[in-house]
């Protein structure tokens, strides 16, 4: 009988130290993941060198003009975004918002943001592109 207790004894203690020494964590529950955003396959945005004549085509106009809507869309989702971070995150927010910039201009086939900032400032002002603007319905100012 002793040796029937001191099997079990053994076997509690024997018990008592593997489970104790188990460094398993429980497995973090993961939330609803169907709000999480898309992976999607970076594009290479072309490098962009500044044409000598400031006059664009129409369809260069028709591009210009898609990737202002969905700029305009991007910076009302991701500002979202940026109010709600706590501090220590906002800059690689931003970060990562210019780089959303690049590959939305990239992907509507502008060479990336660079390009679409020179149509904003150099193009869009030239008063020989008003028509071809109007024409794809951007409204130009005078």
């Amino acid at each position: 009988m002793t040796k029937r207790i001191l099997a079990i004894t053994f076997l509690i203690m024997a018990s008592f130290f593997v489970a104790c020494g188990s460094d398993e964590q429980p497995a973090p529950q993961v939330g609803n993941m169907s709000n999480a955003p898309k992976s999607v396959a970076i594009v290479q945005v072309e490098p962009f060198t500044a044409p000598e004549s400031s006059v664009i085509n129409a369809e260069k106009a028709k591009l210009y003009a898609k990737a202002s809507a969905g700029l305009l869309e991007l910076g009302v989702t991701w500002s979202d975004r940026i109010d709600k971070a706590p501090e220590v995150e906002k800059l690689q927010i931003l970060n990562a918002y210019n780089v959303a910039r690049d590959q939305l201009c990239a992907r509507i086939g502008l060479a990336g943001i660079a390009e679409y900032n020179w149509i904003t400032t150099v193009a869009l002002p030239d008063v020989k592109n008003k028509a071809v603007f109007e024409g794809v319905g951007v409204k130009v100012g005078n």
